[in-house]
């Protein structure tokens, strides 16, 4: 300002009065800054007898002071430059700003070039000729919208140039692997050579013929040790004795059996195996696992893909013979697993079909389950179950999977196996596609999503998912195209839907995040909950105001009783003593008209710029409630990521003290998902949502308020989403005492909820909310 206006006093009016006067004392230019409650009460005392040669207004997003403040600025004032303020969007406020100012004469001065100053920022000056400013409401529209548009490129650049950053870096990690690794081959070449010389060397030709005679004894002695030593046993992993313990019995099996023959439904099952150059072992194995089912209406369609391997051909009508459901078909020549799935969905008879890699193992109830679903509730169209991994070394890395989570479906194919499908839907949406080969299923999938919701999951594992040099199972990178084929069926869904946004890989972790487009900055009240640390609150809005991005927002805080506040660029409601946190949110939200309202507790701080923004991306989905971010404190450690219900008492955080970086369990840290609650301490909703659902119940503690007003959310119909991607700082409170009242309301009100939260598997921990197996 000082050096784009070289002459004259300046008058400021709006921002941190203190910081601007020492600014421009240190500038050596003088100034008068004001608040707005000066500037009304000088127009009204008409005390304006100084002069200023330029005004700047750092205005806010709140428009009911603008005709009194223009009208000040404009008698007092040769020039008035309009700078938004954090908070204010500069796309809606400044032609609403210009029209108000252009009836006391000011005009765009458009050759002031400010965009050094805020690319939103405008001079206004005094023109006489009425000329002049006919055509600025128009040119200030067009201006918002050209704004609007370069804001929206702008984020879609940044967005890519982050994506471009984490490839880089994850490049930068893989290429310093590659040099230790070449690193490690050189120094075993030398290894190898100076062998070489040794085994060749005069003196070791010696020390053999000095050693010959004590050779004959040790082997020997070998020779009776491995005839007497017992052979040792392979350790049993944590998992393998979890599975050992849940899985069926030889009694459970045979009971299944005889229930499943009294089924009042028994459709036949169609299970399509496309079959390409298989490990004969193998095959024969996932045959076996098909006829030792418990639910025996099936029939099993092996479509050969273009086999070479002449052993597997000879196989192929051998599994035929030994059993009438099993059907044998072939494609003629190898046209890939889209194509043969088809093919085996041609062929198939059945009203319901399931898919089985021909290298995998189903465990024997895996059919009996899924129709047991059947008998409980014929309007499902899609059932899946949990799987694990099948290596050398038996079972492990299980895949216990919550119950429906659209959004940690869009972040990464969580249903994968075991699948069931209603044919004829499968049909309805054109079943795979060869395009996109190495991620069929996930695509398929998608496109069933978008004819049905109908969708059940079964806590138990039914599928074993071998782990082969040539499977995915073993590592994404065994088919480097699958990430590109599962994108592009992601970016093919939501254009479906007609969402505009951007996927973008993960590449630590492998998975994907959407960030959709921004439909409209809607201005949101930042409830910032009671503080009586004075410091700990000017520290959060000072850190709001220089990390937050999002245009359009105001901050207003509730206090308790009525003592001086320290002046800061926000609003403050004063409430009586006894009120509660979920009493002055609720007095906070009669006091706002904004549409969207973001509660937040006074020691939180952001990380990054864009994460209110990220989290408005969720938040202005219709199907969405509320929207939560992760937390994490100074030491690099979860506060929270999402709720878990019934952990331990009532609830916990998700991987609490987790680093925040690590991928948790089955990566579920760092995606976004859906949850049955999210904290308080930083939670947007909007206003509609909140309304509908009551807003906090004032009788409860805040920790059950938050977990309450997010239940009474889930009721309504809607869905409450984390997103590790808006990162935030928080020094959590330890509560003062238990609130076992609050406990008895929680069970009372939310007792099947409390037993099983939704989008927590019930065979993981109940001690603990870190995703770990439970007994």
């Amino acid at each position: 300002m000082s050096r784009k206006f070289e002459h004259g006093r300046f008058l400021i009016v709006g921002g941190d009065a203190r910081k601007l006067r020492s600014q421009f004392a240190e500038a050596k230019r003088e100034a008068e800054v004001l608040s707005y409650d000066d500037v009304a009460s000088k127009l009204r005392c008409g005390q304006w007898a100084r002069h200023f040669e330029t005004a700047l207004w750092l205005y806010s997003s709140e428009k009911n002071l603008d005709d009194i403040i223009a009208e000040a600025l404009a008698s007092c004032a040769d020039a008035v430059v309009l700078l938004p303020s954090p908070g204010a969007d500069a796309g809606r406020r400044r032609p609403q700003l210009v029209q108000c100012f252009g009836r006391f004469g000011f005009v765009p001065d458009y050759e002031c070039d400010l965009i050094e100053l805020n690319p939103g920022a405008v001079c206004l000056r005094r023109q006489p000729s009425a000329a002049a400013g006919q055509h600025t409401h128009a040119m200030e529209k067009a201006l918002a919208r050209v704004t609007n548009e370069l804001s929206t490129l702008q984020r879609k650049l940044q967005l890519r140039e982050t994506e471009l950053k984490e490839a880089h870096r994850h490049v930068a990690g893989l290429e310093e692997k590659l040099l230790k690794l070449k690193e490690y081959r050189r120094e075993l070449k030398l290894l190898k050579k100076e062998r070489r010389l040794l085994r060749s060397s005069p003196e070791r030709r010696v020390g053999q013929v000095l050693l010959a005679p004590y050779r004959v004894p040790e082997k020997l002695a070998k020779t009776v040790w491995k005839k007497v030593r017992k052979p040792k046993s392979a350790t049993t992993s944590e998992y393998q004795k979890w599975f050992q313990r849940h899985h069926a019995s030889v009694q459970d099996l045979e009971r299944m059996r005889d229930e499943a023959r009294k089924f009042a439904s028994r459709p036949l099952i169609s299970v399509i195996t496309p079959v390409f150059d298989t490990p004969v072992q193998w095959l024969e194995e996932a045959v076996q696992s098909m006829l030792a089912q418990t639910y025996e209406n099936w029939e099993l369609v092996l479509v050969d893909d273009g086999s070479t391997n002449n052993e597997l051909l000879h196989l192929l009508p051998r599994l035929a013979a030994r059993d009438q459901r099993i059907v044998i078909a072939s494609l003629g020549k190898h046209r890939g697993i889209s194509a043969a799935s088809n093919h085996g969905l041609a062929l198939a008879r059945g009203e319901w079909v399931a898919f089985l890699d021909h290298d995998d193992l189903l465990e024997p109830d895996a059919l009996f389950q899924n129709v047991s679903v059947l008998q409980k509730d014929s309007c499902v169209d899609l059932i899946y179950s949990d799987e694990d991994k099948l290596t050398e070394d038996g079972l492990g890395s299980p895949m216990l999977k919550p119950d429906w989570s659209p959004d940690f479906f869009l972040s990464c194919n969580y249903l994968c196996h075991l699948i069931f499908l209603r044919r004829q839907l499968v049909c309805d949406v054109g079943g795979f596609r060869s395009d996109l080969d190495g991620s069929q299923d996930y695509d398929l999938l998608l496109r069933i999503i978008e004819r049905t919701d109908r969708i059940v999951h079964i806590p138990r594992v039914l599928y074993h998912w071998r782990r082969s040099p040539s499977s995915s199972a073993d590592s994404v990178r065994q088919k480097p195209g699958q990430l590109e084929a599962s994108r592009l069926a992601i970016e093919g869904h939501l254009k479906r839907r007609r969402e505009h946004a951007h996927v973008t890989v993960d590449w630590r972790t492998h998975v994907f995040h959407v960030r959709r487009e921004l439909l409209e900055a809607k201005k949101i009240s930042i409830v910032i909950q009671s503080a009586r640390n004075a410091e700990q609150l000017k520290r959060c809005i000072e850190s709001l105001a220089a990390r937050t991005s999002y245009p359009s927002y105001e901050i207003i805080i509730v206090r308790q009783g009525n003592e001086p506040f320290t002046q800061l660029p926000c609003r403050v409601l004063h409430a009586p003593d006894a009120s509660g946190v979920a009493a002055l949110n609720n007095l906070a939200v009669q006091h706002t008209d904004s549409s969207w309202l973001l509660f937040l507790d006074a020691g939180i701080e952001p990380a990054q710029d864009d994460w209110l923004t990220i989290m408005t991306e969720h938040v202005q989905r219709p199907e969405v409630g509320a929207v939560g971010a992760r937390l994490a404190n100074s030491n690099g450690t979860i506060e929270h990521a999402g709720i878990v219900l019934g952990v331990n008492g009532i609830a916990q955080p998700a991987f609490g003290g987790f680093p925040a970086e690590d991928p948790g369990v089955n990566r579920q840290l760092q995606v976004v998902r859906n949850c049955s609650a999210v904290s308080g301490a930083c939670l947007l909703v909007r206003r509609e949502v909140f309304q509908e659902v009551g807003g906090f119940d004032s009788m409860l503690s805040q920790t059950f308020a938050d977990i309450d007003f997010c239940l009474k959310i889930r009721r309504a119909g809607y869905f409450i989403v984390y997103t590790p991607l808006a990162k935030l700082y928080w020094e959590a409170r330890v509560p003062d005492k238990i609130d076992l009242s609050g406990e008895a309301i929680m069970r009372d009100r939310w007792p099947d909820v409390l037993a099983r939260d939704p989008f927590y598997n019930p065979n993981l921990s109940r001690e603990r909310a870190d995703f770990s197996l439970g007994e």
